[in-house]
């Protein structure tokens, strides 16, 4: 089922007074939405689905704090991203780096198809998959995800090299 724009509003003020069909209905149009944010962010479909299922958990009890429902799209994209990097948080396995200048590298995504990408993402180490996500697809720029992760920019910076050099490697051959 497609939601229009403007009936966001009342799917969100049924969902608030906890509405079954409602929050179904809600589930079913964002789902694939969010497990494409937690497939990037994951190892597994499994784990995908795990960090997924925390995130509407979250949705649901927060639901009333949405100022905008006919922004619900973007600010349930917004509580998977936090649950994912919460989850690496907790599982504290980043590396943390020293200041490290390194070059920019561009990644070349045209000739692949986005399965294909989202593999090569997930078999990144863990921290690199994160800085990788939070600025190549999430648009954050470096120091906002050395913020979120608790890391100097210029690891962040050095991490994000990594990564693009990792996935050129992986996409090549």
């Amino acid at each position: 089922m497609q939601i229009m724009s403007d009936e966001y509003t009342q799917l969100v003020k049924r969902c608030r007074k906890r509405d079954e069909r409602a929050m179904r209905a809600l589930y079913e149009e964002m789902a694939p939405m969010a497990m494409g944010v937690c497939m990037r962010y994951s190892r597994s479909r499994e784990e995908a689905q795990d960090l997924m299922q925390d995130g509407f958990v979250k949705v649901f009890e927060k639901l009333g704090s949405l100022k905008e429902p006919e922004k619900v799209g973007a600010w349930i994209h917004q509580i998977m991203v936090n649950v994912c990097i919460d989850s690496f948080h907790s599982r504290k396995e980043f590396r943390y780096l020293d200041d490290i200048e390194a070059e920019p590298v561009t990644l070349p995504l045209d000739p692949f198809a986005m399965d294909e990408i989202v593999a090569a993402i997930q078999q990144l180490p863990l921290h690199q998959r994160a800085v990788f996500n939070l600025v190549e697809v999430e648009g954050f720029s470096c120091e906002e995800s050395a913020q979120k992760l608790g890391q100097k920019a210029s690891a962040v910076r050095a991490t994000l090299c990594r990564a693009k050099a990792a996935l050129r490697e992986m996409l090549n051959n």
